[in-house]
């Protein structure tokens, strides 16, 4: 539902009402859901695909719904602005078989996260993207290998 910039939190909640087998979801550049539509994606247990880059309005409370999408493997929050350390310590420990995961433009995360994300992803993470994140320490190339050893 790539830019359907009409799509409200009722629409997508009557949409994704009727796909309970759903397993990707890109709702890249969709600024205006609210939790309440990010919570109803909580629901979808076979998901391992979710795109929600530009979701402007999802904060630490929707994201840690998410979290309870234990199937997923591809996660983009890519300008999602308002999250912090503690929406992605939720999804490192819901989501522990996450291989990409893009966080860029994140002010809101530090180094705590990238603790818990190495704990939880150290096996499985093959794309990592903190690019623009200014609270997470510039690292090596070599120190994150060390950190994920798959990136």
């Amino acid at each position: 539902m790539t830019r359907c910039v009409k799509l409200t939190d009722s629409g997508l909640q009557q949409i994704l009402h009727g796909c309970s087998c759903l397993h990707s979801l890109n709702l890249y550049a969709l600024s205006s859901f609210t939790d309440e539509a990010y919570k109803r994606i909580s629901l979808f247990s076979h998901l391992k695909f979710l795109d929600l880059c530009g979701g402007q309005n999802l904060s630490d409370e929707g994201l840690s719904c998410i979290a309870r999408c234990e199937s997923l493997l591809s996660l983009n929050l890519t300008w999602c602005v308002r999250i912090t350390d503690v929406g992605v310590i939720a999804v490192a420990q819901g989501c522990t078989s996450l291989e990409f995961r893009s966080l860029f433009g994140k002010v809101g995360v530090t180094d705590k996260c990238m603790e818990s994300l190495s704990r939880t992803y150290s096996n499985t993470i093959t794309t990592l993207d903190v690019n623009g994140c200014i609270g997470i320490k510039k690292r090596s190339r070599d120190e994150l290998l060390q950190l994920f050893p798959k990136l």
